[in-house]
């Protein structure tokens, strides 16, 4: 009688552990809206009534070398920010990494934080950059308070700070500015 409890005992942790990794698995997430693309840096894109938009990015700390994705997403946590003038926000990003190089004190030097001893990663690549108002005080309307850029080509790089961990920028030509549109509700 003890064995057969034992076997049942058994079967029923056995579905119960199945249960748990087949929800634990990677592929589970994927019916979740807010998942970040593979890179774990931030969480769901949170919403600013101040701009009608998404908040900027926040990332936490990444201390190895991005891969392209994380360095997608690292530029919006770099680069974006919210002030009492407006908040810029960037979507679309979509970047193509080169191999590394070292520290060139003419064009990296006024990198913030620069670890002049790691390597750099050159960048190219594309995104929508928005400068949104405030719509607080009924000078803007939200759904029409933020200008559009595209950048088709971009040019930036990754690098180290000192304090351990990635940054990265992107930057270029921004022709065909769009004013009255909404702003990004995602990333």
């Amino acid at each position: 009688m003890s064995h057969l409890l034992c076997n049942r005992i058994l079967a029923s942790s056995v579905c119960t552990l199945g249960l748990l990794a087949i929800s634990a698995h990677p592929a589970a997430s994927a019916q979740n809206p807010y998942k970040d693309e593979g890179t774990g840096l931030s969480g769901p894109p949170q919403m600013s009534t101040t701009y009608a938009a998404r908040a900027p990015r926040k990332c936490t700390s990444l201390t190895t070398p991005p891969n392209q994705t994380q360095a997608a997403a690292l530029i919006q946590c770099t680069m974006e920010v919210a002030t009492s003038i407006g908040a810029r926000l960037m979507q679309n990003v979509s970047v193509q990494m080169g191999a590394p190089r070292a520290f060139q004190p003419d064009t990296d030097g006024r990198l913030q934080e620069i670890d002049a001893q790691a390597p750099i990663f050159q960048l190219t690549g594309s995104m929508t950059a928005y400068m949104c108002n405030s719509v607080a005080f009924g000078l803007y309307h939200a759904g029409s308070n933020c200008t559009v850029t595209p950048m088709q080509q971009g040019a930036g790089v990754c690098w180290r700070t000192t304090f351990g961990d990635w940054k990265c920028n992107l930057a270029g030509p921004t022709p065909n500015e769009r004013t009255g549109q909404p702003g990004p509700t995602t990333y």
